[in-house]
């Protein structure tokens, strides 16, 4: 008897309801799942972040919906959780979830079997949920799929339609890529359907990878069809293999490379190599040869860039955001990320220097003693401030480089502009900075 009133008190899981619109159910993903086996329902969820705003909006406009409603609550179990709390994080993990929001179909067995992504009007956000339907009762279920690659992996027109069917679950078809590229004809491998792999599986590549090699080797043949990506997409293998000689601190990799990275087609949006130096020995944990390259990025590639041609290149692609907004082309984004692009293309550029800047002037801060270094950051962080003069993070930073080079009068007024400058609705900022006031006041050190 016991047994039962927890079995029920499990399969009673309590709905939060919008308005008309959907019901989420509340509870663990076990006693989501646990109901969704009672109702003989799958399950749909939200996975979310609380600060994204097409995630937002999604919650409250299209959620609330009663039409949404209606689809949604009759055909699924629908949960909400944030990737970033609690089970969300490992629920994230297990179904590779890394864009936001992201809409997971789920078997009552945990088994995914469709997916969806971003922020949509309702109309579209119905449709997905009528594929995921369509998705459940496939005749032919991801377990028949691998059965039958054993059988055909060697088959190119099958891997095809395999990674074709395993990219509509978002898991990712890298080996499978390798192996295509190696079977079909060496006159194939730029190809229409090849070119399309490398924009689906690019962000997994290594140096290491066949589907790198051929990239590497073609680039020319590849530039008409894929024009800058091609540098972006071998520059993303080379920057995971770095990421992967910092995990086994193998120097002898990082170097190799930095030499394949020569080869790479010259492209403005390309890192320079002081930058992948740099991410190497951060990852490393050795904070002399860190700060080394740091010393060369700034010095010789950031503070050389005249700040009025930061700020007519930042005009320049709001020109162009506004020319693509009058014409329509930018119709299919919805109005909440057509706000987050503007924001973004008003500064893109200031912003991107400040960042680099401020970034590698605070590490000096708070990890150098040396006075030249420190006199290094200085600059860097007052050219934040030429650069974007209200920013209260650039003014703190700047604040605490002129307190350890000893110029504390000065350093309490940049650090009082500071608190003036922020937010009241950034609580923990603005406690931040009366502490370290407090502390260049009192004559305490504000690093550790």
């Amino acid at each position: 008897m016991k047994k039962n009133v927890v079995i029920l008190t499990l399969l009673l899981v309590p709905m939060v309801c919008f308005s008309q619109g959907i019901k989420f159910a509340q509870g663990t993903w076990n006693e989501v799942l646990a109901l969704a086996k009672k109702t003989n329902k799958p399950v749909f969820v939200d996975i979310y972040t609380s600060w994204f705003g097409p995630c937002k909006k999604m919650s409250q406009e299209v959620f609330p919906l009663e039409a949404v409603g209606k689809v949604y609550n009759a055909n699924f179990i629908c949960y909400q959780i944030d990737a970033e709390k609690g089970e969300g994080i490992e629920l994230a993990k297990k179904y590779m979830v890394t864009a936001y929001p992201t809409y997971l179909f789920i078997k009552a067995d945990g088994t995914l079997f469709s997916r969806a992504l971003g922020s949509m009007e309702f109309n579209k956000f119905i449709e997905v949920s009528k594929t995921a339907l369509l998705d459940l009762n496939d005749p032919k279920p991801m377990a028949v799929w691998d059965a039958e690659y054993l059988q055909k992996k060697n088959d190119p027109a099958f891997l095809l339609e395999f990674m074709n069917k395993r990219a509509k679950l978002g898991l990712s078809n890298l080996s499978f890529f390798n192996d295509y590229l190696q079977l079909i004809p060496e006159s194939e491998r730029t190809s229409d359907k090849v070119v399309a792999l490398y924009q689906k599986e690019e962000k997994q590549m290594r140096m290491k990878d066949f589907a790198f090699q051929n990239l590497l080797k073609n680039r020319n043949a590849y530039f008409p069809k894929l024009f800058g990506y091609v540098a972006v997409f071998l520059q993303d293998a080379v920057l995971n293999t770095i990421k992967d000689a910092a995990q086994s601190k193998d120097e002898a990799l990082l170097e190799t490379a930095m030499a394949v990275y020569d080869q790479i087609p010259a492209n403005p949006s390309l890192k320079c190599k002081e930058e992948l130096y740099m991410d190497y020995f951060h990852r490393t944990k050795q904070d002399d040869q860190f700060v080394k390259h740091a010393t060369l990025f700034c010095n010789d590639n950031l503070m050389k860039i005249a700040p009025d041609s930061i700020f007519k290149r930042d005009n320049m692609l709001l020109e162009m955001y506004n020319k693509q907004l009058a014409s329509g082309a930018l119709a299919i984004i919805d109005s909440a990320q057509l706000v987050q692009l503007k924001k973004y293309m008003t500064h893109s550029e200031r912003d991107k220097m400040c960042n680099g800047l401020n970034n590698n002037a605070w590490f000096v801060f708070e990890k150098i003693s040396d006075v030249t270094v420190l006199q290094d950051a200085l600059r860097w962080s007052d050219r934040t401030l030429v650069l974007d003069p209200n920013n209260p993070l650039w003014m703190d930073t700047n604040a605490n480089l002129l307190y350890k080079l000893g110029k504390k009068n000065e350093a309490i007024s940049v650090e009082k502009d500071a608190m003036r400058f922020c937010s009241k609705d950034d609580v923990m900022v603005l406690k931040g900075f009366e502490e370290t006031l407090k502390k260049m006041e009192s004559g305490e050190k504000t690093w550790k």
